[in-house]
């Protein structure tokens, strides 16, 4: 009964087929309607109330899982981690890996019962989030490393999604995309697997930003850092990412290789 399953995906998805006893939550259930950028983090009390109705007590062992390889699922254990959630879990894998091992899914929504959920302000980490001024201080010190978990199309300047206004990336960004993270099979590669693919990169650094176009890749991309490869730097995960510093006209912008 302490263990709370969570469906990240819309609910179109979750009702053709779900863990069974899983809730479904989605990206517009934590984000914050009053924040001047769309698509940001939901503030404590938001989430609060989310967690309450969606029946989750403090003590809950939540277990999140989507089916792009935790790509969605990772912003949620990031918000809940950050704001003091420690038992939070991902599904290695997600729904493809469950279905790949013949694992039953059902189609019948679940729920719990409603709590009263709240969280403890002095188990908040709220290092991990990084806002303008932590990436402007990255930009040219040797000790910290901005990292771009894009496409390639979109970190050189090729490609510009919506919400964004300018095209290509922070200056100095090192480029490495969230799947580098994933096997074939959507499971997370092994620690020795993922040192050779961040390894150089994060070697000697002090802080880590990392940043996509809305904070939901980085989000993956903090995950591993620092619960599967455990880096030794402060990873930041900068929740406006490119759609707020493609904003600020006044911000520095690089393109192409």
């Amino acid at each position: 009964d302490d263990v709370k399953i969570v469906d990240f995906r819309r609910m179109s998805m979750y009702m053709t087929g779900h863990i069974p006893g899983s809730i479904s939550v989605w990206r517009s259930e934590q984000e914050n309607p009053d924040a001047e950028l769309a698509g940001m983090r939901a503030n404590p009390e938001q989430m609060e109330a989310m967690l309450s109705e969606k029946g989750i007590a403090e003590d809950d062992l939540i277990v999140i899982y989507d089916a792009k390889g935790d790509y969605d699922a990772s912003r949620m254990w990031w918000i809940l981690t950050m704001y003091g959630h420690d038992k939070v879990r991902l599904l290695d894998g997600g729904l493809e890996r469950w279905k790949a091992l013949d694992k039953d899914t059902a189609i019948l929504p679940s729920s719990y019962d409603e709590t009263d959920y709240s969280f403890d302000e002095s188990e908040m980490d709220l290092t991990m989030l990084a806002e303008c001024d932590d990436v402007e201080a990255a930009i040219g010190n040797e000790a910290a490393l901005i990292l771009d978990t894009r496409s390639e199309a979109e970190h050189t300047g090729e490609q510009l999604k919506s919400g964004a206004e300018r095209k290509g990336c922070i200056p100095g960004s090192v480029w490495i995309e969230w799947t580098e993270a994933l096997n074939d099979d959507l499971t997370f590669k092994s620690a020795e697997d993922l040192r050779e693919v961040y390894g150089e990169a994060v070697e000697g650094t002090d802080v880590i930003v990392a940043y996509c176009q809305s904070a939901v890749r980085s989000s993956h991309t903090t995950f591993v850092l620092t619960q599967l490869l455990g880096v030794d730097a402060e990873v930041k995960n900068f929740d406006g990412s490119w759609i707020q510093w493609s904003c600020g006209t006044e911000l520095p912008v690089e393109n192409g290789e």
